[in-house]
């Protein structure tokens, strides 16, 4: 008997407990048929400008038709409605329309509307009376002409930078380089190149130039929204013969101006030689003056000597 009580007791426990779960669930627990909820496909939206672009706003649950839709534009911190009081206001303002029942159509959308835009829903009449989803739209801008920098020409073996700049795209292009409308490779072990390419920065360095580096040089600016490129420009690449060119010139130099040394040596050496020959008729040497003519013969030397020390050392350069 007292088994039986027990069971029975047991059973009366288990149903109050669940009695009470279900009245607190009936109770605390809104209803989703008395909660206004609002979903969107993507909470990141791309698109290019001058094309159209939806902001989905899709209100899935609530239990009146009394609704309050609001959007706004959240741009560098500051807020501003796009859409009050069942109206199209503020940067869309006859650039846009809302689609039933909260979907913002914008017709043709510029660099300018990139921000997040908020879609606010208030229904008063539920128990949930308010939600609200954000959406960030991204808009891809189109490269313009990229300006180009090309050297007109430069002398074999030097380093030259080729520059390509476009700011004006978004997001960011990637930027290659073409010689004489061929693609250049891209810099890696595999190919052996004398350049180095920045697909970021836009820079093509040639670490030394060839002959066969002459041509026309283009860049290609290209993102997700398209491509522009600038007009091809012509770099020559010359032989440089300055080495050459000193050579001779230090050739012609050391033969006329040891020529001349000679001649003046020899004169000297000359003048050193002559006697003088008294009333008498008697033969003296003028010793003072061969003295002299030594000396200089000696600087003269001396200087020659030089000029060819300082021939050779700029040759070898």
């Amino acid at each position: 008997m007292r088994v039986e009580i027990t069971k029975t007791m047991r059973i009366t426990s288990a149903l109050c407990a669940a009695l009470i779960c279900f009245l607190y669930a009936f109770i605390c627990h809104v209803p989703s048929s008395l909660a206004v909820i609002v979903k969107t496909l993507d909470t990141t939206v791309w698109t290019n400008e001058f094309e159209p672009v939806k902001l989905t706003c899709q209100i899935e649950s609530n239990s009146t038709d009394n609704l309050r839709i609001e959007w706004k534009k959240i741009r560098n911190g500051t807020s501003s409605y796009v859409y009050f009081d069942r109206k199209i206001v503020g940067d869309l303002e006859n650039r846009a329309h809302l689609m039933k029942p909260a979907t913002i159509l914008i017709f043709s959308a510029i660099y300018e509307d990139e921000a997040e835009y908020r879609c606010e829903v208030a229904a008063f009449d539920d128990e949930k009376t308010f939600d609200v989803i954000n959406i960030r739209l991204e808009i891809r801008v189109k490269p313009a002409v990229p300006q180009c920098s090309v050297p007109e020409s430069v002398y074999r073996y030097r380093s030259v930078e080729l520059r390509c700049l476009e700011n004006e795209s978004n997001p960011a292009p990637v930027y290659r380089w073409f010689r004489d409308n061929e693609e250049l490779p891209l810099n890696s072990m595999r190919t052996k190149v004398n350049y180095i390419m920045n697909t970021k920065t836009g820079t093509l360095t040639f670490r030394y130039v060839n002959l066969n580096d002459t041509g026309e040089y283009h860049c290609l600016a290209k993102n997700d929204a398209g491509h522009a490129q600038c007009p091809a420009k012509r770099m020559e690449v010359y032989q440089y013969y300055f080495r050459e060119i000193v050579l001779l010139v230090n050739i012609v130099m050391i033969v006329v101006l040891n020529t001349c040394l000679g001649y003046c040596e020899w004169i000297h050496l000359e003048e050193a030689r002559k006697i003088t020959i008294d009333q008498n008729g008697t033969m003296a040497s003028t010793t003072a003056m061969q003295t002299r003519y030594k000396i200089e013969h000696i600087s003269l030397r001396r200087w020659r000597q030089w000029y060819v020390k300082m021939y050779f050392s700029v040759a070898c350069i």
